[in-house]
């Protein structure tokens, strides 16, 4: 496994790793930024490092891990933000975005395999322990690598997702959390179709789905990547995969964790995300945000970095 770097841009400029990567390098906290592929058994993941201009000791390095329907890039703000507090920021698009990894079969975009997938990534990327940032997709990778791979990390912070257990819990008992899953099954179900509705017409859809919460040219971006071939039916398996049989996520959960939650989410309740505590025995913490919705990495970077930043350093002492 290794890690190099690239100066090829990704279709999907101004908001590609290599762009995002050039306007990092620009910000007075950054002392060294660019985009860079990294290669494992399972093929090569397009990715964006930084390093910040005056790191501080105690912080170390953060994988930040993206969601649905997203890439690395909705990253951007919040990698800025914890650069000026002199962490590290590393952040890869998942098998399926990323072109150089997209198995065709549905059994390859299992949570297990996705797992599997940080962990490799990461030590190719010479990261031994580092905090772990997870938004939706990213959060449901991010609980089983916690609860698995504890000595890999500083701390955890999920984004949005409860933790798999209490959303398993609460599909079966919690009609409004089954109903806001309707998506879901919508795309298990009718895949294709699903994927046409969404970006015809200049994926006004999918830019629906965002609410707003996500700028406008960065949601454009994020329409031209997914229209390339098989790129969006490539991480529409990641819904098809989920087929109730996979038991990775495993408690308890022992690593300072924190999760951030929007009142206004659209997939997750209250109740699933307060029940998360439940699988945690480790330091935890829960941040509601009032008024937010699903979509934080791109609306709310600053709150998503200050919690970051202040477990870091709350348990900096204990690492």
């Amino acid at each position: 496994m290794r890690a190099s770097t690239t100066s090829q841009p990704f279709s999907g400029a101004p908001f590609d790793n290599a762009s995002v990567a050039a306007r990092l390098a620009e910000l007075p906290a950054t002392a060294d930024a660019g985009a860079l592929t990294v290669s494992t058994d399972q093929g090569e993941f397009a990715a964006f490092r930084a390093t910040p201009a005056h790191p501080e000791p105690d912080l170390g390095e953060a994988i930040l891990l993206h969601g649905w329907p997203e890439y690395a890039s909705c990253w951007e703000r919040t990698a800025g933000l914890l650069l000026a507090q002199g962490m590290g920021v590393f952040a890869y698009d998942q098998r399926g975005y990323s072109p150089g990894v997209r198995p065709e079969s549905v059994g390859e975009y299992a949570i297990a395999r996705l797992v599997a997938d940080l962990d490799d990534v990461s030590r190719a990327a010479g990261l031994e322990r580092f905090h772990l940032v997870g938004h939706d997709w990213g959060g449901l990778v991010a609980w089983p690598f916690a609860a698995n791979h504890p000595q890999r990390l500083h701390t955890c912070t999920i984004v949005s997702t409860p933790h798999p257990r209490a959303l398993g819990k609460q599909l079966k008992t919690d009609d409004e959390q089954y109903e806001r899953m309707g998506y879901m099954r919508s795309i298990q179900d009718h895949p294709e179709g699903v994927a046409r509705t969404l970006l015809r017409n200049d994926g006004k859809k999918l830019i629906d789905l965002y609410g707003g919460a996500v700028p406008g040219d960065l949601a454009a971006s994020y329409v031209a990547r997914f229209s390339e071939p098989g790129a969006f039916l490539s991480v529409l398996k990641y819904y098809q995969a989920m087929d109730g049989r996979d038991r990775t996520p495993s408690t308890p959960i022992t690593v300072p964790t924190s999760l951030v939650w929007g009142s206004e989410d659209i997939a997750f309740s209250r109740k699933t995300a307060e029940l998360s505590a439940r699988y945690v025995e480790g330091p935890y913490r829960f941040v509601p945000l009032e008024g937010a919705s699903h979509w934080l990495p791109e609306s709310h970077p600053n709150d998503i970095a200050s919690t970051v930043i202040n477990q870091a350093r709350e348990h900096a002492a204990n690492q």
